[in-house]
Formats: structure tokens, sequence, C-alpha cells
């Protein structure tokens, strides 16, 4: 399965159809002054939106091309927009954030404005190796249920996901509740609530398959985290691997002595 991204080209916006000059003559670094007025305007913009050109932008703002290129590499450096080679440049897909709070996967999409799914790629049933036997607290050879899942946003790939269960504590776990919110499910099927989580994050680089679910090139950076959840009893719920879009996700984690 192989998931590519489309690119929308939209008309300019309205700002873009009539030449304008920026008011920079109190700002000695116009690359700046052109970056934080394609900021507001990319803020009204929906991700895809084509941007115009260098070219484009130089003549429209009366500014050189060298300037308006410094204005788009500050904004890709900023997350705000992608540059397609030989295409043009876009309005980037706003970043989630995660947190030290512990919110699940849907409610993080939630507070960004997307509209979180799940596409289903694998349900099975296998015996814990030793590995896994540990992360859950079970015996090695118990009965597992494997979930993978690729999370989207909008429609868009954003994480892929493989989650483990016990198969003894969560027998008759109906697949077509996995389209949504996992942990949702568990409370209103099972009355199953998490509580607590411990995770550890790591940068990896996506293999063939990982990529092409993701749509992202072979070798691109991601982020693989490792999640195991607790109920308010102290016990194990789920075990799980994460391998989220490093242009997309990122941590934000407050730090004290």
């Amino acid at each position: 399965m192989v998931r590519t991204t489309g690119c929308t080209y939209a008309p300019l916006a309205p700002e873009y159809q009539q030449p304008s000059t920026l008011d920079v003559e109190m700002d000695s670094y116009k690359h700046e002054a052109l970056r934080r007025r394609l900021e507001a305007d990319i803020s009204r913009m929906r991700p895809d939106t084509a941007l115009p050109t260098e070219r484009q932008l130089a003549q429209r703002y009366n500014v050189s091309r060298a300037t308006a290129r410094r204005a788009l590499q500050a904004l890709r450096e900023d997350g705000l927009v992608r540059s397609v080679r030989g295409v043009g440049t876009f309005v980037a897909h706003p970043r989630i954030t995660k947190t030290s709070t512990l919110t699940s996967f849907s409610e993080d999409l939630r507070s960004r404005g997307y509209r979180p799914s799940a596409e289903l790629l694998a349900a099975q049933r296998l015996e814990a190796d030793l590995h896994h036997a540990t992360a859950l607290g079970v015996d090695p050879g118990t009965t597992l249920l494997r979930i993978e899942r690729l999370r989207l946003g909008d429609d868009f790939p954003i994480c892929l996901e493989t989650v483990y269960l016990s198969a003894e504590r969560f027998p008759d776990l109906d697949e077509s509740l996995l389209t949504g919110s996992l942990s949702e499910a568990l409370q209103i099927t099972h009355g199953v609530r998490v509580v607590r989580a411990t995770q550890q994050i790591r940068a990896v680089n996506v293999t063939g398959r990982q990529a092409g679910l993701l749509g992202v090139k072979e070798g691109s950076a991601a982020l693989l985290v490792r999640r195991t959840a607790f109920d308010d009893t102290g016990h194990v719920v789920e075990y799980g691997e994460s391998l989220c879009r490093a242009d997309l996700y990122e941590f934000s984690l407050v730090v004290t002595k």
C-alpha cells in the first residue's frame, strides 16, 4: 500500500492578486518583514495551498529575489511551509505538539483542529514473546491482540501505530471500534480508563513500507514513541509503538529540578 499526498493548486489569496509595497523603511531586515507578512497570510490559508514563487513575491512586495528566498526559508524552518523541488512551495499542515499531559492521539489532533481517524491495517492474535510479555506484565506465550493502524488527521497520514493488548482481558474487542480512539473504545466497552503512561522517544528513519504508508520519502526522519499505559489499579492496559512523522509531530516537555 503506497500513499502519496496530493498538492492543491488553489488560486492566490486576495492579498496576492494586486501588487503591494511592504512598509519596510523602519525595518532593516526586509526578509523578516516579508516573513511576518507571509506568516499572517498563511494563517488564513488551508494546508497544501500554493504560495507565489520567489519571482512573484519579489515583484509584488518590491523586494529582491534573495530577500524573498530568505523569507521562504525562514518559513520552512518554522514548519509553516514545505517546498517540492520543481513544483513549488505550499502551506504546511499544522504540527501536533505533544506535552507531558496524558492525552490520546485523537485528543491531540482535535486540539489542533484536525479530524482524527484511523485506518485498520492488521488485527491478529499471537503469542507474547519475552519483550512484549515484559511490557504488558504477562507470561511469555500469553495470547495477545496486535493491532496495527495508520492514524490520520483530516484523512492525511500522520502516525503508524502498533498496539498490543491482553487477549484474555479484552477478548471481544470489536474491530469496528478501531477506526477511532482506542482509549475511548476501551473505556466505553470495558470500563477501563488510562490514567498514567510511560514513554520513550527516539529519532529514527523510516523504511520503505513505513514511508509508503506515511506518505514520505524512504529514509525521512520520524519519531518512534514506545508507550506503556496503566489503569487506575496500576495494571498495564496496553503497550504500543508509534512511528510519527517528524515534520508534523513534536514533543514539548517541562523539566524541573
